[in-house]
């Protein structure tokens, strides 16, 4: 019977390991399922070119090339493994495998691996997409193979649940109607086994490397309203003759790291930054932010009730790019400043906890 609609409790997505090869079908993948998702998005570009010729209005032809494929996904950030390091660490056939806790994901040595994505439809009318797989099995799913992560974005705010934000890009998309011999995902909730997640709040996160900049003076708090960390890996296709797919899809160094923290002001002189046209006014700066399980003690302290989860160094050459102070209208606003800090090609990310496998 067909679904009436589709919403987020019949719907889910897996991650798989890719092979060096495009398969014809996904028989020999085992998808896992991926925790605390909130969006998919999938969209298809169908790249034309028109080719006229003298002598005729009419187009000659609209020559097809191949398809471009992008899948967006938001998550919470939680005590599962982050999708970034499911992604990125994914190996190809021969490569290393990184989706073990405690690993480091480096870009550079990530920068080639790709996975495979699979997301499902199931009957509007279960509460589970666990529930009764093979009796009562998804009713449609597509398979999108040779995805590379080409952009990620960490965000850590007072208002609300810390997040991550991942765009992986491709040339493949297949759908499929059910099939209970094929990539059938593995961890999915069911009835009597179902998921739970200790999310991320303000509480939970601090930095083991606190940036000069943004320290006040000894005796006034630093408070800290927000952290987000991103970056673009600027995916290029290499084509090569006698092939119509790519050979490849590179990263286009250097990569542009940035990092934004908004403070609230407890100290405008040593929290602002002199702007001298003939001097050199910055240095190079140590971030790294953790996200913890437990209760931090302060934002510059981990403390013993906290143990660190997810741990993003963005190494110690950053630099600050603006500072841009604000608030503090007749509205009842405080000041704030946010600082923009960016880097090349280091966002080193590490997954302290050790529940992969449930997912």
């Amino acid at each position: 019977m067909a679904n009436k609609r589709i919403y987020w409790a019949c719907t889910a997505i897996g991650i798989a390991t890719d092979n060096s090869t495009l398969p014809t079908t996904p028989i020999s993948k085992s998808p896992k399922f991926v925790p605390g998702v909130q969006s998919v998005g999938i969209s298809t570009t169908f790249n034309l070119e028109q080719v006229f010729e003298l002598g005729q209005l009419e187009i000659y032809q609209d020559v097809e090339e191949v398809p471009d494929v992008e899948i967006t996904v938001e998550r919470v950030l939680d005590e599962h493994q982050a999708l970034y390091q499911r992604v990125m660490a994914q190996p190809t056939d021969g490569s290393t495998d990184r989706t073990a806790h405690g690993t480091v994901i480096k870009i550079s040595e990530c920068q080639n691996n790709r996975c495979d994505v699979f997301f499902e439809v199931h009957d509007d009318n279960k509460d589970n997409v666990g529930d009764n797989l093979d009796g009562n099995p998804r009713q449609a799913w597509v398979w999108c193979s040779g995805m590379y992560a080409s952009s990620a974005s960490f965000n850590m705010a007072t208002d609300g649940n810390f997040t991550e934000s991942i765009t992986l890009v491709g040339n493949h998309k297949k759908w499929y109607s059910n099939n209970l011999n094929s990539a059938k995902m593995s961890g999915a909730p069911e009835d009597g086994s179902l998921h739970t997640g200790s999310i991320g709040r303000r509480q939970n996160v601090y930095l083991s490397s606190v940036p000069a900049s943004i320290q006040p003076k000894a005796g006034a708090e630093l408070a800290v309203n927000s952290i987000a960390i991103s970056t673009d890996f600027g995916r290029e296709k290499i084509n090569v003759l006698g092939k119509r797919m790519p050979y490849h899809r590179y990263v286009t160094f250097p990569v542009e790291v940035t990092c934004d923290i908004e403070v609230t002001i407890t100290d405008a002189i040593s929290q602002d930054v002199d702007a001298d046209p003939n001097a050199d006014n910055l240095t190079e700066e140590s971030i790294t932010a953790v996200v913890t399980t437990g209760t931090v003690t302060d934002i510059d302290t981990k403390g013993s009730d906290a143990t660190a989860l997810h741990t993003f160094d963005l190494g110690s050459k950053n630099k600050l790019t603006s500072v841009t102070y604000g608030g503090a209208d007749t509205g009842g606003a405080n000041a704030t400043i946010s600082y923009s800090y960016r880097n090349f090609n280091r966002l080193n990310y590490t997954y302290g906890g050790s529940t992969y496998s449930d997912g």
